[in-house]
């Protein structure tokens, strides 16, 4: 059997004018997360860690934040692209 461990860690200054969005639940606050895409911090580090389990590097390897289409994108992308790694790399 393999084992492999993945380890993520992401924060985000918060700011007024954003949503607060954490694990994709929109949280009613008066400041959110300040980030290229929606600033989910949790949904960054899960994928963080699943990538890291996989070797296939970090989120700003696959998702960098200088690309404009990715701005304010839904980091629930981000999660499903780490899942169809972990299928294609069983």
């Amino acid at each position: 059997m393999q084992f492999r461990i993945g380890n993520g860690i992401d924060f985000h200054q918060l700011g007024t004018g954003t949503p607060l969005v954490i694990g994709g639940v929109s949280i009613p606050f008066t400041k959110g997360s300040k980030g290229h895409s929606d600033g989910d911090a949790l949904f960054h580090a899960i994928v963080d860690a699943v990538l890291g389990a996989l070797a296939q590097g970090d989120i700003g390897k696959h998702f960098p934040s200088n690309n404009p289409n990715l701005k304010n994108l839904n980091s629930k992308l981000f999660l499903e692209h780490a899942c169809k790694l972990i299928k294609e790399n069983k």
